[in-house]
Parts: C-alpha cells; sequence; structure tokens
C-alpha cells in the first residue's frame, strides 16, 4: 500500500510540474510596438522619439546591428509600453500595413 501511494504521489508532483511548464510557454512576454527606427545607440533603440533598453542575451540584442534608421519595425517588450523597466527582447521588420 505504501509504494502504490509514492507512486500516485509522484505521478501527482509530476504532473503539477509539466502542466505548470506548459501555462510558462504559453504567456506572451509584453507588448509589441511598431514604429520607424530614429536612431540605434548601443544597447539603446530609439522608436520614433521612445528609447527602449536591449535586453542582453536576446534576439533583440543579437539582431539589432542589422537595423538601420528609417526602417518600420516590432519590437517586442518584456514589460508594458509605458514602463520604464521594460526592455527590448525582439526586433523584426514590420510586414503588411
Amino acid at each position: 500500500m505504501n509504494a502504490r501511494h509514492a507512486l500516485l504521489g509522484w505521478l501527482a508532483c509530476a504532473s503539477v510540474a509539466l502542466g505548470s511548464g506548459i501555462a510558462v510557454a504559453n504567456t506572451v512576454p509584453g507588448e509589441i510596438v511598431t514604429g520607424t527606427i530614429t536612431a540605434i545607440n548601443g544597447n539603446m533603440v530609439n522608436i520614433q522619439g521612445q528609447v527602449y533598453p536591449i535586453a542582453t542575451d536576446s534576439a533583440a540584442y543579437a539582431a539589432v546591428q542589422t537595423f538601420k534608421p528609417g526602417q518600420l519595425v516590432d519590437v517586442q517588450l518584456n514589460g508594458p509600453a509605458k514602463s520604464s523597466a521594460s526592455q527590448a527582447i525582439n526586433i523584426t521588420l514590420h510586414w503588411g500595413n
């Protein structure tokens, strides 16, 4: 009886651990800002007058040097666009309207 309870307890813990990982994977990190690049200065990108720091070890950090002022981009943040603590975590060219 103890082995059976131990096995059921282990299975319950494993399902909770795996289930919570799926929920985290589906969480959207933050807002996406679309705009024209005004300037790129080191680890900062200026989108139409709003400056966003670029998170180190992010896709944005790796890609920012491939962009130039004047390009229309989508910038994904790790928080709200109005928060001064939000950082750019991804930058891609904007496609469509």
